[in-house]
């Protein structure tokens, strides 16, 4: 069995991210995926003296600390399971101290890890549900699709295939979209297993084909042993001798080179099951490798097994005694493992998670409704309290000044309360009250007209715009690929109500897609009202359109916003026909970000705004250019189990 375990560490920060600079952490890492093959196995014992070693010296109670105990607990799983246990326990308290979240759903994959080779698949499966329940929380998709995997190897165990097939092909589609070849190859090889213990062997065969190219792209031995004992396995039952002894050998091979003794004992005991020409003497031997390895690694599935074996080897050779012995442990451990109780309590366990996590969606939908009524009739009371806090915070800043007396602080308290200011004027202008209200207009017209379907549709992208306004309101930067998102959430909204007046088309640089960028989030939402508002929505032509186009150049990321709206000369006179009294900030803040985020205290103007004309100078746009620079954090993030 393949206990998947995030290979990837953290969330993802940085637009590029640079690592902890701490010189012993580097060469730790050197030591874990640098060293050549041959000399893994003592690497691996030196990595995880050396990680025990950087834990007790290093004296900050940080992520990285956490990161690395982490790694341990999981590297010791399979060997001392005591010292693994104490290390899972130092992550889930260090973590809940600091309210890492991602530290917590790290420690629930430890301990699902630790209780499923306990064989406790109940509360081996509430954990890894908890994981998943703390990795959406901080949106740490790999965790989510390792905990996924886990949930079906424990129903494997437990003989539920068609549950297991369920949860790995879950994790297959998260893998694939975060392009975690690890994980999808060891999705795929246990969907091969489960086929192979119906009999699918057709369909495990396919599966180990389709995971092979990404086992090879992992390039782990670990996952290779596994592909490589599928396919002798395979390779016997059709009675392919010389294959299936390759195979085996080979998986024996790869498991030695870094000393996993789980994959050895999964060799062993294939041996003796599949391969019907040796004698049964040879099969007694390898089957008791097979039981010392499962007894050293503590794996209690491994033990029942193994015992079954043994007890129908020495049925066969009339040796009633050792028979009835195996046969006893056999039992023993089998009645507790797969009972139909624990069978059963682990299918309630998921039965009571998913019921809850409906609930609680309704739960969060109600609150929301809830919320955002409260907050439109509250406007005046949010506007008070939140300038109450503007003052008290400048007045916070100059006690500061008083005290240190320094330019250099003095500087940087100004500089911090500009972007404070500004993005609290972008928030402001992002959640407009005259949006907010035509919205809810529009829901209510769709309800008035019977048209219940898009009144749902509706609702559900105005929550979800609302809710990456509130997410994104609390962080400094998003990633790229999540403003993107909002984005085509408001411009959703938008098509809806203004009856898909115009059409929308976002290009994006693949480098940008690929990669991991951040930046200050809806960013670009107030050009894109502004196009709508004043370009789009006087206009009476047909073919209406706007496009947004983000490129990386020169360390730069560079936006192009156009449309073919009536222009601004035409808006202008607009405007001052039906909105004399209108006067629209959001351009001026939009600036302000932009200068503020680049390090430019410069009062030039950093957007570029072009009217587009035809051949005989008629305006048929307005094309807005702007950039922002790439900016490298220094996170402390490393590579875990």
């Amino acid at each position: 069995m393949i206990a998947e375990i995030t290979h990837t560490c953290s969330p993802r920060y940085g637009i590029k991210k640079v690592f902890n600079p701490y010189f012993r952490i580097r060469i730790l890492f050197f030591i874990c995926f640098c060293l050549p093959t041959s000399s893994f196995v003592a690497a691996q014992t030196f990595n995880v003296d050396s990680m025990i070693l950087w834990v007790n010296a290093h004296p900050r109670n940080d992520s990285a600390k956490i990161h690395i105990m982490h790694r341990i607990s999981y590297m010791l799983s399979e060997t001392d399971t005591k010292k693994s246990f104490e290390y899972y326990e130092r992550v889930s308290i260090l973590s809940d101290s600091l309210h890492f979240t991602y530290g917590k759903a790290l420690a629930s994959i430890n301990l699902g890890i630790l209780l499923s080779s306990a064989g406790n698949y109940e509360s081996s499966t509430k954990a890894f549900f908890n994981a998943i329940d703390l990795a959406e929380a901080c949106s740490a998709y790999r965790v989510k699709a390792v905990a996924l995997n886990n949930i079906g190897e424990n129903f494997a165990s437990l003989r539920d295939f068609d549950k297991c097939r369920n949860y790995a092909t879950q994790a297959i589609d998260i893998n694939g979209s975060v392009k975690a070849w690890r994980g999808v190859a060891i999705n795929y090889e246990l969907l091969h297993r489960c086929d192979l213990e119906q009999g699918l062997y057709d369909q495990a065969r396919l599966n180990l084909d389709k995971g092979m190219p990404f086992a090879i792209e992992a390039n782990e031995n670990y996952i290779l042993s596994q592909f490589y004992l599928g396919y002798g396995k395979l390779n016997a039952i059709y009675h392919q001798k010389d294959s299936a002894d390759f195979y085996f050998n080979k998986a024996m091979t790869t498991a030695r080179q870094t000393g996993d003794l789980r994959n050895e004992y999964q060799v062993y005991l294939a041996e003796a099951k599949y391969l019907s020409y040796i004698p049964v003497h040879d099969k007694i031997v390898l089957l008791g490798k097979a039981m010392q390895l499962a007894n050293q690694t503590q794996f209690a599935e491994g033990r029942v097994k193994a015992a079954e074996q043994l007890s129908s080897v020495y049925d066969l050779l009339n040796r009633k005694d050792s028979s009835m012995f195996y046969y006893r442990i056999y039992r023993s451990v089998a009645d507790s493992l797969f009972s139909e109780n624990n069978r059963r309590n682990t299918i309630v366990n998921e039965s009571e998670w998913m019921i809850k996590r409906k609930e609680l969606e309704n739960s969060n939908l109600k609150q929301l409704t809830a919320a955002q009524k409260k907050q439109i009739a509250s406007k005046d009371i949010l506007l008070f309290s939140v300038g109450i806090g503007f003052l008290l915070t400048l007045l916070v800043a100059f006690l500061l000044y008083k005290s240190i007396q320094g330019k250099k602080i003095k500087d940087e308290s100004e500089y911090k309360q500009k972007i404070a200011e500004t993005e609290m004027q972008a928030l402001r202008a992002q959640m407009n009250p005259h949006f907010f209200f035509n919205s809810l207009n529009s829901i209510e017209n769709f309800i008035m007209q019977n048209e219940k379907k898009l009144a749902s549709d509706y609702l559900n992208k105005f929550a979800r715009f609302i809710r990456s306004i509130l997410d994104s309101s609390s962080n400094e930067l998003i990633e790229l690929n999540k403003d993107i998102e909002s984005l085509q959430l408001y411009i959703d909204l938008e098509q809806l109500r203004f009856n898909s007046k115009f059409s929308f088309c976002c290009d994006v640089d693949p480098m940008l897609t690929h990669g991991e960028y951040y930046v200050p989030s809806l960013l670009v939402q107030p050009f894109l009202e502004n196009a709508i508002i004043h370009g789009i929505g006087p206009s009476d032509r047909e073919d209406l359109k706007i496009s947004l186009r983000v490129r990386l150049h020169l360390s730069m990321i560079h936006y192009i916003i156009e449309d073919n709206g009536i222009g601004r000369e035409q808006s202008r006179a607009y405007n001052e026909l039906n909105k004399p009294f209108h006067k629209s900030v959001g351009m001026k803040i939009t600036q302000d970000r932009i200068n503020i985020f680049n390090q430019d205290s410069s009062t030039s103007n950093c957007v570029k705004i072009i009217d587009l004309y035809d051949e005989e100078r008629k305006p048929v746009g307005t094309r807005i250019e702007f950039a922002i620079k790439l900016v490298s954090y220094a996170n402390d993030q490393s590579h875990i189990g």
